[in-house]
């Protein structure tokens, strides 16, 4: 029979962290993907579907590796082995756990 008294938690959620969106992110930080909110183009394009087919899901560490010269855009990203350039809006959707100081 189980125990009762045992409970499961997810790594992340022993972590000390502050939350923020990936655009906030500085250039050469690393941080885990917390959560995408979703929003639509007006093509109906779910931008947020294309971002998890992607990579970008919970858990998943992701580094800022440049931001462009002017207006910060676009925003170069490593997730996994692949660098994929961002849009500001795309990268703002991206909320992201910093594990904070231990």
């Amino acid at each position: 029979m189980p125990d009762a008294s045992r409970t499961v938690t997810s790594p992340m959620a022993t972590l000390p962290k502050t939350t923020n969106t990936l655009d906030q992110l500085a250039i050469g930080a690393s941080a885990l993907v917390d959560s995408i909110a979703s929003i639509k183009d007006g093509s109906d394009f779910d931008v947020a579907l294309r971002l998890k087919e992607l990579g970008f899901v919970q858990g998943e560490k992701v580094k800022i590796l440049h931001k462009g010269y002017f207006g910060g855009e676009p925003i170069a990203v490593r997730i996994g082995q692949s660098t994929f350039a961002l849009r500001k809006f795309e990268a703002a959707l991206i909320s992201i756990i910093q594990p904070g100081p231990v």
